[in-house]
């Protein structure tokens, strides 16, 4: 109801108060962006710079160092994947050309009774074979089969 005030239905309801919420959200956020070297004291004692000012005179936990770190993202890929042409399978003769690392072989294939995908790792002599069913196409079979390899 509009006249039941705010703190009695915050108090029925078990809600902390918005001003400790906010203040929580606020400390937490401070908090963080001073671990991460993100902050810039640029006016120590005036906007943003008074909050973490107060609160690192406020609570000795705010001086403490901490364990964070910024995420750091490497998207270069630790692998090479090869793949070889019908064309360079017919023209070679014997393995395929010396490759440092693991050599892989994949493939798919549709027959009346079913569909079905194989992987076989030649240097570590590993072999692995699906049965797809019926309604499989080759194509995802081929797929099956590369995914199963990765």
């Amino acid at each position: 109801m509009c006249t039941t005030p705010t703190d009695a239905v915050e108090a029925l309801i078990c809600l902390p108060p918005l001003e400790l919420v906010v203040k929580s959200e606020t400390r937490s956020a401070a908090h963080r962006l001073w671990s991460l070297r993100c902050w810039s004291y640029l006016c120590p004692n005036r906007g943003h710079s008074s909050i973490l000012m107060r609160f690192q005179q406020s609570d000795p936990i705010f001086n403490m160092g901490v364990d964070v770190m910024r995420p750091a993202y490497n998207f270069e890929p630790q692998y090479r994947v090869t793949m070889f042409t019908r064309e360079d399978w017919t023209k070679a003769t014997g393995a395929p050309p010396a490759v440092k690392g693991l050599i892989w072989f994949t493939d798919g294939s549709k027959m009346r009774e079913g569909t079905g995908a194989g992987v076989y790792g030649q240097s570590v002599g590993r072999r692995l074979s699906f049965s797809l069913g019926r309604y499989a196409t080759v194509f995802q079979a081929e797929m099956y089969a590369i995914l199963a390899c990765a």
